[in-house]
Order: C-alpha cells, then structure tokens, then sequence
C-alpha cells in the first residue's frame, strides 16, 4: 500500500471522528431522547383515548427503550396494562362471591402428597 492512500485514510477517518464528536453533545442528545419520549406518550394517550390498547403498549414500550430512565414511559404503559386487564363493567357485575373459591376449596384443590 503507498503511503500516500495510508496517509489520506487516516485523515478521513480522524476528521470523521471530530464530526461525530462535535455534532453529538450531551445536551442536544438527551432533548432529542426526551422528544422522542414524548412523542411515544402521547401517542399512547391517543390510542388509548381511541380504544387501541395494543397500539398503546406499543408505544408505550418505545418510549420506555428510548429513554429507560424517564418515569413517563412507564407511566404510560401502566396505564395501557390497567385498561388491557380491567374487567368489563357487565363482567364486575355478574360476579358475585358465591361464584369465587373461597380459601378452603383452594386447599383441597392441591395436589395429593405423593411420598417425595
């Protein structure tokens, strides 16, 4: 290899080097994170607020791998889970406490000892 092609690739790759360092401060990198967190939970909000809770948790998921240390994202997915698993109000009514195993149904349910 000549030196000369040696010489101008170790150029190119230390001036590329000093662009990323530049163009990527701290600041600017995390008002772009917690943009982009932002976006995600309001988009969660949204979907919520149109009866989609699958598309809900998904944004709610890329907002919390955005940015894992930002409680928002969280806090959106936890609301999007309450809703996913809240029972429905014919379902809250129609249960009654005749119809739930009481404690001791529970333990004659176990399994038979089997000598272990």
């Amino acid at each position: 290899m000549k030196p000369i092609s040696g010489i101008v690739g170790l150029v190119l790759i230390l001036a590329s080097v000093v662009v990323v360092v530049l163009s990527t401060s701290e600041e600017s990198y995390l008002d772009k994170k917690n943009n982009m967190v932002e976006k995600y939970v309001s988009n969660s909000k949204q979907a919520l607020a149109n009866d989609n809770i699958k598309g809900a948790i998904k944004y709610a998921k890329l907002a919390i791998i955005v940015d894992p240390k930002n409680k928002k994202g969280f806090k959106a997915y936890e609301a999007a889970i309450e809703l996913k698993y809240k029972p429905s109000e014919d379902e809250q009514d129609d249960s009654s406490d005749e119809e739930r195993p009481s404690a001791d149904d529970e333990e004659e349910e176990e399994a038979p000892d089997m000598g272990c």
